[in-house]
């Protein structure tokens, strides 16, 4: 994970087949500690798969989805402070 980013979320298990919708998430990495993920971005045909190590940053808004291939734990950074206030519990 790079350096200088925002932590949002620093250890989020993903179970095999567990999903994370990200809605107008553009700036956002993901980075991938354990397992491996598969994300999908509103208009983009191209699949992104991480495995453990790898990050991606979000390059648009709309709707993106990760999905977890194995066990999976994750982080969440942005590149600027972000209200966590406003993210749902985990689990909805």
């Amino acid at each position: 994970m790079e350096r200088d980013e925002h932590l949002i979320e620093g250890e989020l298990p993903l179970a095999r087949g567990g999903q994370l919708r990200i809605v107008d998430g553009r700036g956002l990495l993901i980075h991938v500690w354990q397992g491996s993920l598969w994300i999908t971005q509103e208009r983009d045909v191209r699949d992104i798969v991480l495995a453990a190590g790898d990050s991606f940053r979000l390059d648009r808004n709309g709707v993106a989805l990760a999905k977890a291939w194995d066990d999976t734990v994750l982080s969440l950074a942005a590149p600027h402070a972000v209200d966590v206030g406003r993210l749902p519990p985990h689990g909805t």
